[in-house]
């Protein structure tokens, strides 16, 4: 099966659209109606499953498909434009009637066609878990703004109400103290027999008590500082218990995603709880092994339908998640090989694979086709002679590397 087109000219908006502009001034038999859909089709070539280029949806029946077949070759098949002067129209028309042609091959048998929805399946699970994970981030930020400004605003009208008077306080402890005077002279008159205390010194005054330190502006912001800090905490301390009872129904129900979200979340609101960040981490890892097994079968249906360049990109997002993967490191740089991409990268995937399991013969003979593909000769050769070393007597790993072809 023929791999899909490469993308459009040009490695970014800009000079795919300056691209286009350029077509649609080249002097060619194309009307202008005809140049503006062959290049919209033809730009969202990549990103379209079969049935949305051929304009139905999946759970149209044989008949609809089959329509919807006849539409696109009547707009896109080389032979309407027989002999007509195409320009850089003829490649985008045939890249699209190739994916047309895909399409109706993969949509109008039922074996296929299950294989292919199964596919589109895991395509979308594979999203839909990209997009739950990466979610959790921005409501992360959004909980922690909403916090800040809630705490702020409480913490301000605390501070207002509690605000000391600048008025001098009355002197409460005066009276308090004549009482307690009268009192001790009088006590004292009775233990001298009635005469009373003399003295030639003046009448005491009242003891005096340290008043407390006026409250300074910096004293008052200090305050208001702890206070704001406590009420952040308290309230981050609310939200997380929330998605830590959301985490654990999550794990309850079988819905290591949604589980992980919560705990992620519910870490960021509270950091420093090693049980917390343990339970998180265990929900993490569960749900991108659920993300690693999706890409998996994404990748392996693309490598056999012979989507090079798709397989590529999911192998890639495989190796990511499995670090220590040797399959999926091997799989992700024989398929940028066979997609035309960066073999500077299927270098890297291919040695790691060999790293990972040195001893694996078959990992060595993967990392000699690429070294051939990227025009390392001598990289293969020695390469050769690593994986003869490590199954001198394998019959098939000889006849694997002879097939290979090294350049003399």
């Amino acid at each position: 099966m023929m791999d899909s087109p490469s993308s459009p000219p040009g490695s970014s908006f800009d000079s795919v659209h300056e691209t286009e502009r350029a077509s649609l001034e080249e002097d060619i038999e194309l009307d202008l109606d005809a140049r503006n859909r062959i290049l919209r089709t033809y730009r969202d070539l990549n990103h379209q499953d079969h049935y949305a280029l051929l304009g139905v949806d999946r759970t149209a029946d044989r008949q609809a498909i089959k329509r919807a077949y006849n539409a696109a070759a009547l707009l896109y098949h080389p032979d309407r434009y027989f002999r007509k002067r195409l320009g850089s129209f003829k490649s985008r028309l045939e890249a699209i009637f190739s994916r047309v042609s895909l399409a109706i091959e993969a949509l109008s048998d039922p074996v296929r066609r299950s294989e292919y929805d199964a596919y589109l399946s895991e395509r979308d699970r594979t999203q839909d878990i990209e997009r739950a994970l990466s979610n959790t981030e921005i409501e992360v930020e959004r909980i922690l703004a909403e916090t800040e400004v809630e705490s702020k605003i409480e913490a301000s009208n605390l501070s207002s109400q509690s605000r000391p008077s600048s008025a001098p306080e009355p002197a409460a402890n005066d009276s308090a103290f004549v009482d307690t005077a009268s009192r001790r002279d009088a006590f004292s008159r009775r233990l001298l027999g009635g005469r009373g205390r003399t003295s030639t010194l003046p009448p005491s005054s009242p003891p005096s008590e340290p008043s407390p330190p006026p409250m300074t502006t910096e004293s008052a912001m200090t305050a208001l500082k702890r206070r704001y800090e406590q009420r952040v905490a308290a309230a981050r301390a609310a939200q997380s218990r929330h998605f830590v009872e959301r985490g654990e129904a999550a794990i309850a129900a079988g819905d290591p995603v949604s589980a992980a979200n919560a705990l992620r979340l519910a870490v960021r609101l509270t950091p420093g709880d090693p049980l917390l960040e343990r339970l998180a981490h265990d929900a993490q890892s569960h749900a991108e092994s659920l993300l690693g097994d999706a890409y998996s079968k994404q990748a392996r249906y693309e490598e056999k339908a012979g989507r090079w360049t798709e397989a590529a990109s999911s192998w890639r997002r495989v190796c990511e998640i499995r670090k220590q993967d040797a399959d999926a490191h091997e799989h992700a740089a024989t398929s940028l090989v066979h997609a035309g991409g960066a073999l500077d990268g299927a270098v890297e995937f291919a040695r790691r694979a060999c790293s990972l399991e040195p001893d694996n013969a078959r990992r060595h003979v993967a990392l000699i086709s690429v070294y051939i593909a990227a025009g390392l000769t001598e990289s293969a050769r020695k390469e050769i002679e690593t994986t003869l070393r490590i199954a001198p007597s394998d019959g098939t790993i000889a006849e694997m590397i002879a097939k290979l072809g090294v350049p003399r």
